[in-house]
């Protein structure tokens, strides 16, 4: 969508926190106000998952509120393979134009970090942001999550297991919980993996281990559907009719099951369009991108 949608167990202590807070300039004293926070502010640690510092970026809008704002959270796409949150660090200083504070998180790539790494690290962020939440000057319950290709996979799964224990908070901001209010994803492998046409995806063999012995087992967990319920967020999805890397029947069969259970979402099919329709098909683009800002404003509410 436009330049959106080109990409689209350790406890830190109350010290160690000040400590990496202060090496991004954001101070720990006590009579900064959190209103005061302007501008993009990288590499903010928030926790250690299986040895691997994980942080995240952060931007703040130039103008001072008096209200908790709300937060849009950003993940870079990458095949799962490549990719880093500084490539949506523009993008994230756009959005604060709208008056969120804006994230680019960072997540462990494959094919060294299989299922559900990457998705731990992305609710990590989330309970990270809500355990800060005064200090960020932001609103908790109003935290939405968008990202393309692979980034749309992991908003979309943050979005459907924000109510379920399935997967471990590993001790890091346990007493917090990773519930978002809204979900955004642009070409997005959505699959039911357990269906024979999807079980050989690259999505599948670049998060599940060749000589596992729990690969059906894996194969449930990895595939949203298997968490819906009405309980779950809103949900945005767009998709181009000629997408050649991850095909179009992922959403449609994942909208096909959010009608079943008379789900709250947004379904934008693009005529035309590839895995990247802002190149492919612009003005059904700018339409979508349009409709993707609503939703936005309309969630954030």
């Amino acid at each position: 969508m436009l330049a959106l949608t080109k990409v689209f167990s350790h406890y830190l202590s109350l010290t160690g926190l000040c400590i990496i807070l202060s090496l991004t300039s954001i101070s720990c004293n006590a009579q900064e106000q959190a209103t005061d926070l302007k501008g993009l502010y990288e590499n903010i640690l928030i926790g250690e998952l299986d040895g691997v510092e994980l942080s995240i970026n952060i931007a703040f809008p130039q103008n001072i509120s008096k209200q908790p704002r709300p937060v849009l959270i950003l993940i870079h796409g990458g095949g799962f393979l490549k990719g880093d949150k500084s490539l949506n660090n523009t993008r994230i200083q756009k959005m604060t134009k709208l008056g969120f504070v804006s994230a680019s998180a960072m997540y462990r790539l494959a094919p060294e970090h299989k299922f559900p790494a990457a998705l731990d690290d992305i609710k990590l962020a989330i309970r990270f942001l809500k355990a800060n939440a005064e200090r960020y000057h932001i609103d908790p319950e109003r935290i939405i999550v968008s990202g393309s290709s692979s980034g749309s996979y992991l908003a979309i799964m943050a979005g459907v297991t924000g109510n379920s224990d399935v997967f471990s908070d590993h001790g890091v901001y346990s007493d917090v919980d990773s519930s978002v209010h809204a979900v955004m994803g642009q070409s997005s492998p959505i699959a039911d993996f357990r269906l024979e046409k999807y079980s050989d995806r690259p999505t599948v063999n670049r998060l599940i281990d060749s000589n596992s012995n729990d690969r059906e087992k894996i194969l449930a967990a990895m595939s949203p559907i298997t968490y819906l319920d009405k309980n779950d967020p809103a949900i945005f999805l767009s998709h181009g009719d000629a997408d050649p890397v991850l095909p179009v029947d992922m959403s449609r069969e994942f909208v096909n099951e959010l009608e079943k259970i008379g789900h709250s979402y947004e379904y934008h099919e693009v005529k035309g369009g590839t895995h990247s329709f802002g190149d492919s098909a612009p003005k059904q683009a700018a339409a979508v991108f349009k409709s993707y800002v609503e939703f936005i404003r309309k969630w954030a509410q």
